[in-house]
């Protein structure tokens, strides 16, 4: 008679319990980040929290970076559907690039693990694939170019102006008042302002004429 051997059963990934299981391993390594400001953390300490065992925790995620992969993706996912909402009743171009903005400044200062996926993709060195990543910020960065570009196209910004360099000094702009406030700098002051304040930086410059000369003197 031969015998039998019990195997134990695994909840399918797709089933409830997995997704509950799942998600509860990334809002744990989100708690690690937070709590420690930066990704190191090891995966034996989010198995230890989760109280599950280094096979379960690796049947959902093989290995950190598959797990960081999954958390960045969750919070760039959710920063664009709130971008997108704020910008959607928005009645003129600069109106949905202040909402694209607003959004940017509220999130980055709520959200840690949001700053670290946005550096993480922003200063990558060159020639690295971002395929595997979904390129996270890039959707972000779109929104904001697009809004910007029709601004422009309406006489509402500088004919000269490139698009595509404006919306990355409004998110880097962003991302770096997130470090900032991490470090205590602009503690408490209204996000309103700080977003008034990037704007106008922004659009409108902050270099007088003798200063604008020096900048075409570079180019000779």
């Amino acid at each position: 008679m031969s015998a039998h051997i019990r195997k134990t059963a695994v909840p399918a990934k797709n089933s409830r319990k997995s997704q509950a299981t799942r998600a509860r391993i990334m809002q744990t390594a989100t708690d690690f980040i937070s709590e420690r400001g930066s990704t190191d953390f090891q995966m034996n300490e989010i198995s230890d929290r989760c109280n599950l065992s280094k096979g379960a925790l690796y049947y959902y995620f093989i290995d950190k970076a598959d797990l960081m992969d999954a958390i960045f993706d969750q919070v760039i996912g959710d920063l664009v559907e709130q971008i997108e909402e704020a910008v959607s009743e928005s009645r003129t171009p600069l109106e949905a690039i202040a909402g694209v903005v607003k959004t940017l400044v509220k999130c980055i200062r709520a959200e840690r693990p949001l700053v670290f996926a946005m550096v993480e993709e922003l200063f990558l060195p060159e020639g690295i694939d971002l395929t595997s990543s979904g390129k996270r910020f890039s959707r972000v960065l779109e929104l904001l170019e697009g809004y910007i570009e029709q601004a422009r196209q309406e006489g509402l910004l500088k004919e000269s102006l490139n698009s595509h360099r404006t919306a990355c000094a409004i998110a880097g702009a962003c991302i770096y008042n997130a470090l900032a406030f991490v470090e205590g700098c602009d503690y408490g002051k209204p996000t309103d302002d700080i977003v008034r304040e990037y704007l106008t930086l922004v659009m409108e410059g902050a270099a007088t004429e003798k200063g604008l000369e020096l900048i075409r003197s570079f180019e000779e």
